[in-house]
């Protein structure tokens, strides 16, 4: 401290010479402190004890199963930082023999660590296990021993050595056996193949224990200690119903080395069958999967047994872990090449290489869409509320400026929605498509059955809001037939309970019960639901009612003059009445412009009353509001009867789905929907070869010209789109049938009938698509004269 303060005191001396006496005592308190922490400083740091840890690996880095340990260990030791200082050492005995290398691995460790003292060794696999059990007195005499991946462990093995203790490598190899005979009920043969290697030669050791317990099942066939060629060749010229037990081929009989992808590429290319495996690293070259040990969660849990022992706890009292780190594990990519379903897998399967969902596949382009979506939405309020001040300064112009305001917002959303309809639609068919295939495997009783469909019903009520939003906004004619508006209203009704609170009482007067308007159910529904869901907000929570009444008018002349929208004529008029807080004066001329909404707080979008609004002038009818606030609102709704019409009826009972055999190329550049698609054609008897590019589909058929009886397209795609691919197609064989099917509705792109026949192209479907259509569109196109004679 002393040191520290005289040359400062010296510096503040000269400097209070110059600045007074005051400047001089600030100087010296600043530099006091200074002083103070520059000794604090040079304080040494307490120090933090260091555990030195030895880490030997059998084998050598770039192994798959060496790799795997390594990092299964470093994610526990990395968790304690800087205190912990780990050692590793491989020992390479894939390539050379422990006979060969032992001696000198014994000479470069006792040079490498004579004059260290490590505090545990953790030893990885047989060969660093049994060296440990020959050399550790000598070298590294009393260290603690913590073994993993030991094949074959058996309590003998360190009888008479103190301090081991770890995880052993009890694969299930009955497990997995027992798991492909289940999957694969047909077969009667199993292929095993082992190498030289002493792994190799432990694990066909334990399956020759197994064979008379399987014996009566199935016909084992040895491949075991086979030159590669043999093994090829023996492969090649197995028996059909025949499976391949993987039990390591890294060494063979004449001292080739291969790795793991080289190998178990090797047995699945020339077998052409299901290869089982006991070992997750197996997988990625062609294993399909089995009852699998996982390398890395073995590591991580001898690394949580070493700390155990750096914590104190004495390695004696630690007993050695059996039998963990095992789940029945899958390779996806294989599971689709041999089309085993998922609902053939046991409970609790984990399967590798699934391809992303749709949301992490596109998750920058629906953030990003979304982030336009604000960023417009944003604009267009703040447009609006600039032209409802001029609209309120420019009385004279009010209803010319009110019309073209309405006219650019419907083209606004007329342009977005046609945008994104094909990639809605493209999504709302990989829901409909793997939803109804999921309703199936679950069957009448299974539990998730109603959540399911659910789902469904709410995919089909998507797709029908697509055609909605794109009519609404390009103001399209849609199709209408003879509805029975009290049973609609019924249906609301029980809607609308579900879905407000229970303090609102909803009734329902009906009057007109024989009444018919010519509409589109879905539209005037939604019209209903958004009427009675204003209501409910009005009156929030309090204690109130909403009040659905229909009954029939005739208009005549006088009264149509009051109704200028409406001709003279006998009208449904359908009155929804609540006791709510009513609508403001300043508020009622603009409650039917888009995007005017007094709940922005709570969510809404101004879009509701404004549809409801363009859906009953579309239909040559009129809609009125009448409100006191405080007192409660009336939305009149005026519909056109229909006469001589019959209400559309129920189509009772679902006709069966028709099935087929042929052979279907399946084109679609949307991984969900060939996923979905293709399952349903399976699952409707159809062998299907599925492409996602139309240029590789194309060089499918010019391959084998009669290997498809019909092609299944989608329309827009890179590189040929449905009719370019479908006249190359055309080119080759004549009379091939072809579907095409496209996302986009009312738009370029869907193709006029003349062009379809131009084409060749015998049927057209819009996504989403359920499996009823997808069946008889096909059976229409294949067997035209049998669809006639139905």
């Amino acid at each position: 401290m002393t040191g520290a303060v005289c040359p400062l005191f010296f510096t503040c001396k000269i400097i209070g010479d110059r600045m007074g006496r005051l400047n001089l005592m600030l100087v010296l308190v600043v530099g006091l402190i200074l002083s103070d922490g520059l000794a604090q400083a040079a304080e040494p740091a307490k120090a933090v004890p260091v555990h030195q840890v030895l880490v030997l690996n059998s084998y050598h880095p770039g192994y798959v199963w060496a790799d795997s340990v390594t990092e299964g260990l470093r994610s526990v030791f990395d968790t304690r930082g800087s205190s912990l200082r780990v050692s590793f050492e491989y020992m390479d005995t894939k390539r050379y023999r422990p006979e060969e290398i032992f001696g000198t691995l014994k000479e470069v460790y006792r040079l490498k660590y004579g004059a260290v003292r490590f505090d545990v060794i953790v030893a990885a696999d047989n060969n660093a296990l049994n060296f440990l059990l020959l050399h550790r007195n000598e070298l590294f005499p009393g260290t603690p021993v913590v073994f993993c991946g030991i094949n074959g462990f058996d309590e003998a093995m360190i009888a008479g050595h103190a301090g081991y203790t770890g995880v052993a490598e009890d694969y299930d190899l009955a497990g997995t056996l027992d798991l492909a005979l289940a999957m694969h009920p047909e077969a009667r043969y199993v292929a095993y193949v082992s190498g030289a290697s002493t792994s190799s030669r432990i694990n066909r050791e334990r399956l020759l224990k197994l064979i008379p317990a399987y014996e009566e099942r199935v016909t084992f066939l040895d491949l075991s200690m086979k030159p590669i060629d043999d093994l090829k060749a023996s492969l090649s010229s197995l028996p059909d119903k025949t499976l391949v037990l993987y039990l390591s081929y890294y060494l063979t009989p004449d001292g080739v080395r291969l790795t793991v992808q080289e190998s178990t590429s090797l047995v699945f290319t020339h077998s052409g069958c299901p290869v089982y495996s006991p070992w997750e690293y197996t997988l990625g070259s062609g294993v399909l999967g089995g009852l699998m040990l996982s390398g890395r969660r073995q590591a991580e849990e001898a690394a949580r047994i070493a700390l155990r022992i750096l914590n104190g706890e004495a390695p004696g009292k630690i007993p050695v872990l059996r039998h963990t780190a095992i789940e029945p594990i899958f390779d996806y990519r294989i599971l689709r090449h041999f089309s085993i379903p998922h609902n053939r897998l046991p409970r609790g399967s984990v399967i590798r290489y699934e391809p992303v969902t749709v949301y992490y596949q596109y998750k920058y382009i629906i953030w990003a869409t979304l982030g336009f979506l604000a960023y417009q939405s944003v604009t267009i309020v703040v447009l609006m509320r600039i032209i409802a001040r001029r609209k309120r300064a420019e009385a004279r112009e009010k209803k010319l400026e009110a019309q073209l305001r309405q006219s650019h917002k419907m083209e606004a959303i007329g342009t977005f929605a046609g945008g994104i309809a094909h990639d809605f639609n493209n999504i709302l068919g990989g829901i409909t498509t793997c939803t109804e295939l999921a309703l199936e495997e679950v069957g009448e009783e299974g539990t998730a059955r109603e959540d399911l469909s659910h789902v469904l019903k709410a995919a089909r009520r998507g797709k029908s809001l697509v055609r909605q939003i794109l009519a609404f906004s390009r103001d399209k004619q849609q199709e209408k037939q003879p509805v029975q508006m009290t049973r609609l209203l019924t249906e609301c009704r029980q809607l609308l309970k579900s879905s407000i609170p229970a303090t609102i009482d909803v009734r329902l007067d009906l009057k007109a019960r024989s009444g018919l308007v010519l509409a589109d159910p879905t539209q005037i529904h939604q019209v209903i639901m958004n009427l009675c869901t204003n209501a409910a907000h009005a009156v929030e929570n309090q204690k109130g009612f909403i009040e659905i009444t229909l009954d029939a008018v005739d208009l005549d002349n006088k009264a149509a003059l009051v109704h200028p929208d409406l001709s003279p004529g006998r009208y449904s008029r359908l009155r929804v009445r609540d006791n709510g807080k009513g609508i403001p004066p300043e508020d009622m001329e603009r409650i039917f412009d888009p995007f005017f909404s007094t709940r922005k707080e709570q969510g809404g979008t101004g879009l509701g009353l404004s549809m409801s609004h363009g859906i009953v002038k579309r239909h040559q009818g009129a809609i009125t509001v009448a409100s006191h606030p405080g007192r409660g609102t009336i939305f009149t709704v005026y519909l056109p009867c229909a006469h001589a019409a019959e209400p559309a009826r129920d189509g009772g009972e679902a006709p069966p789905i028709p099935k087929g055999k042929e052979r279907v190329l399946l084109v679609d550049d949307d991984e969900q929907m060939i996923y979905g698609t293709e399952k349903m054609l399976c699952r409707m008897g159809y062998e299907v070869v599925a492409h996602t590019e139309s240029l590789a589909a194309l060089k499918a058929v010019r391959t084998d010209p009669r290997g498809f009886d019909l092609v299944m397209t989608d329309h827009m795609m890179p590189y040929l789109n449905g009719m370019e691919l479908a006249n190359e197609i055309r080119a080759l064989c004549p009379e091939m049938p072809i579907i095409l099917y496209s996302g986009y509705q009312d738009g370029t792109g869907s193709p006029p009938a003349g062009d379809l026949e131009d084409h060749g192209i015998r049927a057209f479907m819009k996504k989403p698509f359920n499996r009823a259509e997808l069946a008889r569109t096909l059976r229409k196109v294949l067997n035209p004269e049998e669809t006639k004679k139905r």
